[in-house]
């Protein structure tokens, strides 16, 4: 889990440090600065009224702590949140208190936070505009947003039990990479690296559904694209990537129906 933010810009900060930092004024008569601590301890309070807690979070905030961003890996208090042990659900946070961006939450397996407002999960995402009464509003559409991530996390487990269940040849494999370019899936150098990760994955967890007869499951294709895909640095466009992740998911998605 890492949250990506200018090193120029901002700073990294933990939950104390953010309970530390005032509020400022209202900007105007409908503008109702939320503290960005009561927003935190809010979703906390969610996830464990869903029966659910977090195991790790990061935050960062822009200098002049107007704007915050965080990350937060959840896991249930007892018992089994989702079957495999391959991916993990994380809580992406944002929020301002100079009216720029939207008081917002995300959901996924894949979730994108940056400071530089990029902002999605491939589960689900809400934003309310911080008005006069978000005090009231926001709390429950975070109830509401939460009460779903045992639903969600049990249909992604599904998809993922099906990449690792439908099995292509090395050769239809490359197709499908060549494909995803052509689509505007990868830039060229990125088509080289996913063409690299099929054929020698740098972890060998991603070949471990892979069948003796020579044919590589769809889960060692999706892992191939995913690290063709990791962001390389502060420069990194990252709606780039959230879209070229979209395009990828879509894909395969539609591969593994028809293999199946």
């Amino acid at each position: 889990m890492n949250l990506l933010y200018s090193q120029q810009d901002d700073v990294l900060v933990n939950r104390n440090q953010i309970a530390l930092m005032s509020t400022p004024e209202p900007m105007g008569r409908f503008h109702s600065p939320y503290p960005f601590a009561q927003y935190i301890d809010d979703v906390d309070l969610a996830l464990k009224n869903t029966g659910l807690r977090i195991v790790d979070e990061e935050y960062a905030v822009t200098k002049d702590h107007n704007r915050m961003f965080g990350l937060m890996e959840i896991a249930p208090l007892e018992g089994d949140l989702i079957q495999s042990k391959d991916w993990t659900i994380t809580v992406g946070l944002r929020g301002s208190h100079d009216q720029r961006i939207p008081r917002g939450m995300v959901l996924g397996t894949s979730v994108l936070v940056c400071s530089n407002l990029c902002f999605h999960g491939n589960i689900a995402n809400f934003a309310t505009k911080q008005t006069i009464n978000i005090a009231a509003r926001l709390p429950e559409l975070i109830r509401e947003a939460v009460t779903h991530i045992p639903q969600m996390a049990e249909k992604q487990d599904a998809v993922f039990n099906r990449y690792k269940v439908a099995q292509f040849q090395p050769n239809y494999g490359d197709q499908m990479l060549v494909e995803l370019y052509r689509q505007g899936a990868f830039a060229s150098p990125q088509l080289t690296t996913a063409i690299d990760e099929w054929h020698a994955p740098s972890y060998e967890r991603h070949t471990e559904h892979d069948r003796d007869d020579g044919k590589w499951s769809a889960w060692r294709l999706f892992n191939a694209c995913t690290e063709a895909l990791k962001p390389t640095g502060n420069t990194t466009n990252m709606v780039t990537i959230e879209q070229r992740s979209r395009k990828v998911s879509d894909y395969l998605n539609d591969c593994v129906a028809i293999a199946a």
